[in-house]
């Protein structure tokens, strides 16, 4: 008996690495056409290709109000604020950087006469 199972363990250890690569196949791609689609519904939108949105409408992402609730609004609010913050506080320290002994008052207002000059 000892032989025996000796025997069919070592063939399910051999047959292991089989099942391990048969595992590891990609499926089968599926070729579905819209015409197999359970409804008239189905195939009829699966046919027709819906608009983009533009690249210029009043709904992007850069617009705060193209966000969909109040916090949303705020909060991409003020992570532009807090983003333009930033920017600000590199300007005045490049600004101090490359011209010492310019106070931070001035610094601040070469930045912000400079960030006007670069939105407009």
């Amino acid at each position: 008996m000892t032989l025996r199972r000796t025997l069919l363990l070592t063939a399910l250890i051999s047959m292991a690495p089989t099942a391990l690569v048969l595992a590891q196949t990609d499926p089968q791609t599926s070729t579905t056409s819209p015409s197999s689609a359970s409804s008239p519904h189905q195939r009829d939108s699966t046919q027709t290709n819906s608009p983009e949105a533009s690249s210029t409408d009043s709904t992007s992402s850069t617009n705060p109000s193209a966000a969909s609730s109040p916090h949303q609004q705020q909060s991409t609010k003020d992570s532009t604020h807090m983003a333009s913050k930033a920017s600000m506080r590199d300007c005045i320290a490049k600004q101090q950087a490359d011209n010492q002994g310019m106070s931070k008052a001035d610094a601040k207002k070469a930045c912000k006469a400079q960030m006007k000059g670069n939105s407009g």
